[in-house]
């Protein structure tokens, strides 16, 4: 440390011989990482470098033998003694002792694999693992006082971490069960290596009589079979058996439909103007590409490119890629452009922070309150978008297996059942059936009446046919922009009607195309115009990267040959 930062009193702290050695590397770690870097002088002192000091004060007192072990009542103790000596600070003791936690974890040169929380920036984790629709930044075990309890929990966690695939915001439940579980033993005075079935026993009776749903209860036990399982295999605990069919209780799947989403998402795209540009652009993102609302908070600027006179966006986490609207893709080019937003960044930031799906539902809904829309619900709970963008793929023609291969779903079957297939299928089987003369009770009498309806709907079908092409023409010679939304509400017809005949849905294409071709050809000249900039942006990036390799290879090699010829000259001798 320079002389200049050698400030008020820190060369006069007290490392005497009543500090654990442990502490005393930590504090003087510590010291050096925040005289690195908080560069305000003034912040440095009041914030960091005075309550550090305290810190050192207490252990001294407290006999604190390492902060990465630091109890939660050390650290009300902590605060106490904080706030008696610098009252007029504000400085909170919670946040300064969590900064030197993750400071020190963070900086070990092994993982501490005891420490009471843990940080996920240090565990190694791969990008697939993390969580997509939220931010989980560390894991404690503050809140498990007995020592056998923390050391069994610490252990299971970690062979979760090192040994398992699954992601983060798997762990965090599996964490959640079973600290309740090991606080419900805390509560009887037992420790987990003393269990026996009757201990499991009374838990699981526990859970049952609470007020949670079925399919919960089964996750909660489900959970703690498979702890307790792990403890048996290396032979913490005794063996026994848990019958777990037994406790399980009967769940059903439910669906969290939301009644009339096909009108609700149109009205949400009505007022979308009303909204600021980022939301506007996401609520887009996910109408038009059907994407995943946590993979979408993971959109980097370098994932939408134009290749083979087409706009195309990267699908976060996954090796393939989606074709999408031009006029999408300039909305997102001049967003990024607008914003200043790096070609390797995200796209949509909260605050600085990458999304969670409650702060994005947070953000939508306030947004229609604002626009005095939808009272206050969240249309993108759940995947309800995603099946009006299958049906919507369905009513234009797109085969069962094309929308399979977009939306990036594994069988023919989720399809399916999203646009509602098997309805379909039934209604057709019913018409053929009953054209059938022997199949029919009544006869020929019933055949003739069956005739006379489907006479009378063919007729009607003609007219609603002939009313509906009318007022497509009507808006094409207007000059008004064709738009299925305006067209059903002008004719009192279904939106599906005009997706789903295929007479109709030809000539709205057909003066669609007449309409938007003059400017869907200005707009892809530009998209191509912005993607090149920013392609050649890429490939500058690029080629920096490997001429800086190249010359890190360059010293590599000279330090090799140096080396290589210091060792001849020694065994020559």
């Amino acid at each position: 440390m320079d002389d200049k930062d050698t400030e008020s009193g820190i060369s006069y702290w007290d490392f005497g011989r009543d500090v654990a050695q442990t502490v005393k590397l930590q504090i003087e770690l510590l010291m050096n990482y925040i005289v690195r870097s908080v560069k305000n002088r003034e912040e440095r002192q009041t914030r960091y470098l005075l309550p550090l000091k305290y810190l050192l004060c207490y252990a001294k007192n407290s006999e604190l033998q390492d902060i990465l072990k630091m109890e939660a009542d050390q650290e009300e103790k902590f605060s106490s003694l904080l706030k008696r000596q610098i009252e007029k600070s504000d400085v909170n003791a919670s946040q300064f002792i969590s900064f030197c936690r993750k400071t020190l974890f963070l900086e070990a040169e092994e993982i501490n694999w005891e420490a009471n929380v843990w940080y996920v920036e240090r565990l190694n984790i791969v990008p697939e693992r993390y969580s997509l629709s939220s931010t989980i930044e560390s894991f404690s075990f503050l809140d498990v006082f007995l020592e056998d309890n923390r050391k069994m929990l610490q252990e299971y966690m970690r062979y979760l971490f090192t040994v398992t695939n699954l992601n983060l915001s798997t762990i965090r439940i599996k964490q959640t069960y079973t600290k309740e579980f090991l606080k419900y033993l805390e509560e009887q005075g037992k420790t987990i290596t003393t269990i026996d079935d009757n201990s499991v026993k009374d838990y699981f009776e526990k859970l049952s009589i609470q007020r949670i749903s079925p399919q919960s209860y089964n996750n909660k036990i489900r959970e703690i079979v498979t702890f307790l399982q792990y403890l048996q295999v290396t032979d913490h605990i005794d063996h026994f058996i848990i019958p777990v069919s037994f406790y399980k209780k009967k769940s059903y799947t439910k669906e969290h439909e939301i009644r009339d989403l096909d009108q609700k998402l149109d009205l949400l795209t009505l007022h979308l103007s009303e909204f600021s540009e980022q939301l506007r652009i996401m609520c887009l993102i996910l109408l038009y590409t059907g994407i995943d609302k946590g993979k979408m908070f993971l959109l980097r600027n370098a994932d939408f490119y134009y290749e083979n006179e087409d706009s195309w966006m990267k699908v976060p986490g996954a090796n393939r890629s989606v074709p999408i609207p031009d006029i999408l893709h300039l909305f997102i080019l001049k967003y990024a452009e607008k914003n200043h937003i790096d070609i390797e960044n995200l796209l949509f930031l909260n605050r600085d922070k990458k999304y969670t799906a409650r702060s994005f539902e947070e953000a939508i809904t306030r947004q229609c309150t604002k626009a005095g829309i939808l009272n206050g619900e969240y249309v993108f709970k759940g995947n309800g978008y995603q099946k009006e963008l299958c049906k919507a793929f369905y009513r234009n023609g797109t085969s069962i297996q094309v929308i399979r291969e977009y939306m990036g779903y594994s069988t023919d079957e989720t399809v399916k059942k999203y646009i509602g297939w098997v309805d379909e299928e039934v209604a057709r089987k019913s018409a053929e059936f009953f054209q059938l003369e022997e199949h029919n009770l009544g006869g020929k009498f019933l055949m003739a009446k069956y005739d006379r309806m489907n006479e009378a709907n063919k007729q009607e079908s003609k007219r609603k046919i002939e009313f509906a092409i009318a007022e497509i023409r009507k808006a094409a010679s207007e000059g008004n922009a064709i738009s299925v939304s305006d067209l059903s509400r002008n004719t009192g017809l279904s939106k599906g009607f005009f997706y789903k005949n295929e007479q109709v849905r030809n000539v709205l294409n057909e003066e669609k195309e007449k309409q938007d071709q003059g400017v869907l050809a200005q707009i892809k000249r530009e998209v191509r115009d912005k993607s090149l900039e920013k392609q050649v942006e890429l490939y500058q990036r690029e080629i920096k990267r490997l001429l800086n390799e190249k010359e890190e290879l360059k010293k590599e090699n000279l330090k090799l040959t140096r080396a290589l010829n210091k060792l001849q000259k020694e065994t020559s001798r």
